[in-house]
């Protein structure tokens, strides 16, 4: 005991406090320097993305154990691995500020010593926070480019010596401080940062309350105010795991009160959840790699993703809604939800940095770091004069906690970033790029539908052991270059790829939404993710409507705009309908087929086949009202 009469710390204890307080001066440090360079002037690309990663991994090792129980060595081993990511980052902010070509063809024998150096960080950083699934791909792809003269066919090439693959993944800007990092160290932290600032102060309970006040009191109120809550809470955090954890904590058990089995409600929960990556304004960070990658403003990918996103959540809520029907599920009464009114003055305040966001991106058109710091900031004396009104306490604690969330949040985006940079180059290096688009090509049977299904594979098989991020980045590279081929705008083919790459968070194994939701409602996570799968399967058919019909991607006249839009909610409601097996009655085996099949020939743009697809719907609808079947009847 001390002399205040408090326990004595042992040395273990103490070792990890102090660990915490140095993770914590690097997380409130790395939040300085963004804001810092997001409102002044970014740093050349080598020291931007040089010192993003150094606070990054440091603060990575410092709260991250390797595994099973933190001992004396693991302690030791991430000490001397945060110290170790900091020296390497920042020789190399020094020294290849402006590099010459020569130094990247004869390297200096510290440049290859550092290079591995961080190879290694780097792969250990992407195990202990995404899993060895990206850490093997990333070994693999290394594998490849010392393998070549030793494999066949198509996929050989003459082979590089270490020294060449080491200083082109260290020097070269196309390396491991390639554009996927560059997007991480401008736009993504401080994204980050808006969603940490929004939930640190409430945001969060408001938009649920908000979409309760909205749609509480229709059929099958309780799922579709989750889905509604739940596309809010996207505008602001832009991960599936997050929404899930923070709307389906009040959601999920609210479905289940109104009648939906837990695993529905879980597995509806966790695919609204999902879509929250590529809702506008602020989708996933694939998004932000996307606009570097396209080079187009960030403000072009959220518009043109803002029908399609919208068609995603839309297809949830009428499988929400045909579901209610089917089981007569009724609405929460009036009088038990908040009132509109009361919501909007008591939580306005939180709309206000979102409009800032908006205002900034949309009709200014200043930079996304930029946009994003100031609405970030915005937050603060818009949240101290509503303090102030109510006569509460300002707890300035907030402020602080938010930006070193937002530094925590930031971390494993960026080492999946750095490390997809390895991939990256080695596909550049070998050529493995034109390779495989030529393969994909041939495989898909030279048909536009058929290289579109092998790409949705890809992207979904990919997925189930990868991050959004890394799906999206390693199909943009090995298969939007063969869709491109095809005659594929490359918007179109770049958000066709990140949408299915979203879309593998709900497919099993891996999963993590529907374990999510799958806890808060006592089910297995696998069933989950299988019910999750299913309900977001109308939503499947957006992406290749968008790649038939560009004007989902408000290219065009209005008019094609109105008409590929209603095209896409019949098809929707016609997908929809058939896996639900209701519609007005509950439909027959033949029904179902023919809804599918009405579904299909809306995708593509001939107008005779979509008036087919119109046509089968229509005779659907015709038949239910005959039938007269009352909802709730089997």
């Amino acid at each position: 005991m001390s002399a205040t009469g408090e326990m004595n710390e042992g040395p273990v204890a103490g070792t990890e406090r102090y660990m915490r307080y140095a993770a914590g001066a690097v997380g409130l440090s790395m939040a300085v320097f963004h804001l810092y360079t997001a409102l002044t002037v970014v740093f050349s690309p080598m020291i931007q993305r040089s010192v993003h990663l150094a606070f990054a991994l440091a603060m990575l090792f410092l709260i991250t154990p390797g595994g099973g129980r933190s001992g004396s060595f693991d302690r030791f081993t991430r000490i001397v691995a945060a110290i170790l990511s900091a020296v390497v980052c920042v020789y190399a902010a020094v020294e290849f500020t402006s590099p010459e070509i020569l130094r990247v063809i004869d390297p200096l024998p510290m440049d290859l010593v550092l290079g591995t150096v961080l190879t290694l960080l780097l792969l250990e950083a992407t195990r202990r926070t995404a899993g060895p699934s990206l850490a093997i791909v990333a070994a693999v792809f290394l594998a490849y480019a010392f393998m070549g003269p030793y494999l066949p066919g198509l996929v050989g090439h003459p082979g590089f010596s270490y020294s060449q693959v080491v200083s082109s993944m260290f020097i070269r800007l196309e390396g491991i401080f390639g554009t996927a990092l560059g997007s991480s160290a401008t736009y993504i932290y401080v994204f980050i940062l808006f969603g940490a600032f929004m939930m640190r102060m409430g945001g969060g309970d408001f938009f649920i309350r908000l979409a309760q006040a909205a749609i509480g009191s229709s059929r099958g109120a309780a799922a579709k105010v989750s889905v509604l809550a739940s596309a809010l809470f996207a505008t602001i955090t832009g991960t599936g795991p997050g929404n899930a954890a923070a709307v389906g904590a009040v959601t999920i058990p609210t479905m289940m009160r109104a009648g939906y089995s837990g695993r529905i409600a879980a597995a509806l929960e966790a695919a609204a959840s999902v879509g929250g990556q590529i809702m506008p304004p602020i989708m996933g960070a694939s998004a932000f790699i996307m606009a570097d990658l396209l080079n187009v403003p960030y403000f072009e990918i959220a518009k043109a993703a803002f029908i399609p996103a919208s068609m995603y959540f839309i297809a949830l809520f009428i499988t929400a809604d045909l579901e209610a029907a089917r089981h007569g599920l009724k609405g929460t009464p009036r009088d038990e939800l908040p009132k509109m009114g009361e919501v909007i003055r008591e939580g306005w305040h939180y709309l206000v940095p979102v409009g800032v966001l908006i205002y900034l991106l949309g009709i200014e058109q200043i930079s996304p770091s930029r946009s994003g710091a100031w609405a970030a900031l915005s937050f603060i004396p818009v949240w101290l004069g509503r303090e102030l009104i109510a006569g509460r306490k300002i707890q300035w604690r907030n402020i602080l906690d938010s930006l070193e969330e937002a530094s925590r949040g930031a971390i494993m985006i960026a080492a999946a970033c750095a490390i997809i940079g390895i991939v990256m180059n080695v596909t550049d290096l070998t050529g493995l790029g034109l390779k495989f688009t030529s393969l994909i090509v041939s495989f898909s049977g030279g048909t536009l539908i058929g290289l579109l299904a092998v790409t949705a594979l890809a992207a979904i098989l990919l997925g189930t052991g990868l991050p959004t991020t890394a799906t999206y980045l390693i199909v943009a590279i090995l298969v939007a270059p063969a869709l491109a081929k095809m005659g594929v705008p490359p918007i179109a083919a770049h958000l066709f790829v990140f949408y299915f790459g979203v879309i593998s968070d709900l497919t099993p194994p891996t999963a993590v939404s529907c374990y999510v939701a799958g806890g808060i409602a006592g089910e297995s996570g696998m069933k989950v993710s299988i019910s999750a799968t299913r309900i977001a399967l109308p939503a499947l058919i957006v992406p290749f409507m968008f790649v038939y019909q560009p004007a989902l991607l408000l290219q065009g006249e209005w008019i094609d705009i109105i008409l590929a839009t209603g095209a896409t909610l019949a098809g929707i409601l016609a997908v929809s309908a058939a896996l639900v097996g209701y519609w007005r009655h509950p439909l027959s085996t033949v029904e179902r087929i023919a809804a599918i099949a009405a579904g299909v020939l809306l995708i593509f743009p001939d107008r005779m086949v979509g008036l087919a697809g119109l046509a089968i719907l229509a005779g659907l609808a015709f038949m239910g009202r005959a039938k007269k079947t009352p909802a709730g009847t089997e």
